[in-house]
């Protein structure tokens, strides 16, 4: 199958899981929503036209592998303005008209991402490869100021493989639970196992954005599993890219 492989870097970046509020969990890997978003500042379009075009069309797939080199912690004190409160305000009775809180948001160090694109019209490869050469907009994945810089684009084939695969990494469309999976402890692997595990969430492919506003909630939730550095192995197709000497699923 033709894929654009895509190698990218980042100093700080964060992909907040959607069921975290106060404490803005990240996830060791962007999702497809947001490699999207980093497709649209290449091409130059807003996030409604990324949202219509290209993830409620199923225009591309994507596979993913990933590592960082550590997390860090980012405290934030952010305003929260409500009516009660606001009302109190103009009648004397609060000093401001908003309630202070905080939000602690997880970023990660030194990311290193390789996208694979794959599309489904052929035309989309062209389009998106030189997008990606001479990009409209600054390209980030997670916050607008989570920069990432290409290393590089190929433009390559890669087999289907029907093979018992090792998976590191990477992600899985699934729930974990749902899998036929066997774990590889035989790793030179350190440190908390569960912290290292695979992990399932359930995250929005889509969204649906409020008329006349850039206001959106998710759509179509699906399961994704997260495989870091304790890697499991699942027989069935899978890609494979030598040269990386990894697998990965597209979805």
């Amino acid at each position: 199958m033709r894929f654009l492989r895509i190698k990218c870097q980042g100093t700080f970046n964060s992909y907040r899981q959607p069921d975290f509020h106060t404490y803005h969990k990240t996830l060791p890997l962007p999702p497809k929503t947001t490699v999207a978003g980093l497709i649209g500042s290449a091409l130059g379009i807003s996030p409604t036209e990324v949202n219509d075009e290209w993830l409620l069309k199923d225009r591309f797939k994507m596979g993913i592998i990933g590592t960082n080199n550590g997390q860090a912690n980012d405290l934030w004190q952010i305003r929260k303005y409500e009516s009660k409160q606001i009302k109190a305000y103009q009648t004397g009775k609060e000093a401001t008209p908003y309630k202070t809180a905080v939000i602690v948001r997880e970023l990660l160090f030194q990311s290193k991402i390789v996208l694979y694109l794959t599309f489904k019209n052929e035309c989309d490869f062209d389009i998106v490869k030189k997008a990606f050469g001479a990009p409209k907009w600054a390209l980030s994945l997670g916050r607008e100021d989570e920069l990432v810089k290409i290393e590089s684009i190929d433009d390559i084939e890669l087999p289907l493989v029907n093979n018992r695969h090792s998976f590191k990494e990477t992600v899985v469309a699934g729930d974990l639970a749902e899998l036929d999976y066997s774990l590889q402890l035989n790793t030179n692997l350190s440190g908390n196992l569960l912290k290292a595990a695979p992990k399932t969430v359930s995250l929005p492919v889509s969204f649906i954005i409020q008329k006349d506003s850039e206001v959106r909630q998710g759509n179509n939730f699906q399961k994704f599993t997260y495989v870091e550095n304790l890697p499991i192995q699942i027989e069935g197709e899978a890609f494979c890219d030598a040269s990386l000497e990894n697998s990965f699923l597209i979805f």
